[in-house]
C-alpha cells in the first residue's frame, strides 16, 4: 500500500498534498501517477469522483521547470466549468509555489485581457479546445507547440460535443514526441482512431 510520502515529489507539491489531507493514493492514480514520468501516451477510463484529476495534475505539477518561460503542459476539458474545476485545484499547487504559472484559458472571458497576461507566457495551461486553438493558431500569441505533454480530459464527452476538430488542429503543431494522457469514462471507435493518430503504443 504506497502512501503518498513514499513519493520524491518536491516540496510544494507535498505541502499541497498535505493540505488537501491526502494520504494513499487512489485506484487511478496509483496506475497514472509513475506513467506520466515514463513520459508514455496513456488512455485513462475512469468515472468521475475517482480521483482523475490529481492523478494527471500531481505528476505535471511536480515536473514543471519555473525557470523556463514557456508552456510545458497543456490540459483541455470540453466545458468553461470543467475546466475552471481543473484550475481551481491547480490554485491550491500555485499557492505552496508563487513561481508557478497557470493560465485559464476559456471563452466567455475578456479575450483581451487574457491576451495581455499571455506577455509572459505560463507554465501550464488549462482551457477548453476552441479558445486554446483561437489564442495559439489564429492570434498567435499562446505559445503551446513546445509543450511536452497535451491531456484531454472528459475525452468522450470532448468528442461529444464536436471539439475534437478543435484539438486536432493545434495537437499536430506541437512536438512530434508530444506525449499525450486521455482520460474518460468510454472510449468510444470515433476517439479511438484520433487517439491513434497521435498515441505511441498508449498503456
Amino acid at each position: 500500500m504506497k502512501l503518498y510520502d513514499s513519493y520524491q515529489f518536491k516540496d510544494f507539491v507535498k505541502e499541497t498534498i498535505a493540505e488537501l489531507k491526502f494520504n494513499e493514493p487512489t485506484k487511478i492514480q496509483k496506475a497514472i501517477i509513475p506513467l506520466v514520468y515514463k513520459h508514455v501516451d496513456v488512455i485513462g477510463i475512469s468515472q468521475t469522483g475517482t480521483g482523475k484529476t490529481h492523478a494527471f495534475l500531481i505528476p505535471i505539477m511536480d515536473m514543471i521547470d519555473v525557470e523556463r518561460d514557456q508552456v510545458q503542459a497543456v490540459i483541455t476539458a470540453p466545458t468553461r466549468e470543467l475546466a475552471t474545476q481543473i484550475y481551481e485545484h491547480a490554485k491550491l499547487f500555485m499557492k505552496h509555489n508563487s513561481e508557478l504559472r497557470v493560465s485559464l484559458i476559456i471563452g466567455g472571458n475578456n479575450k483581451q485581457k487574457t491576451i495581455g497576461k499571455l506577455n509572459t507566457q505560463p507554465h501550464i495551461v488549462i482551457g477548453t479546445p476552441g479558445r486554446i486553438k483561437d489564442l495559439f493558431l489564429n492570434d498567435q500569441t499562446l505559445r503551446i507547440e513546445k509543450a511536452s505533454l497535451l491531456v484531454i480530459d472528459e475525452a468522450d464527452m470532448t468528442l461529444e460535443f464536436g471539439f475534437l476538430e478543435d484539438i486536432d488542429a493545434f495537437a499536430s503543431k506541437m512536438r512530434n514526441d508530444l506525449q499525450m494522457l486521455s482520460f474518460s469514462a468510454t472510449v468510444p471507435a470515433q476517439l479511438q482512431q484520433f487517439l491513434k493518430k497521435y498515441m505511441d503504443n498508449p498503456i
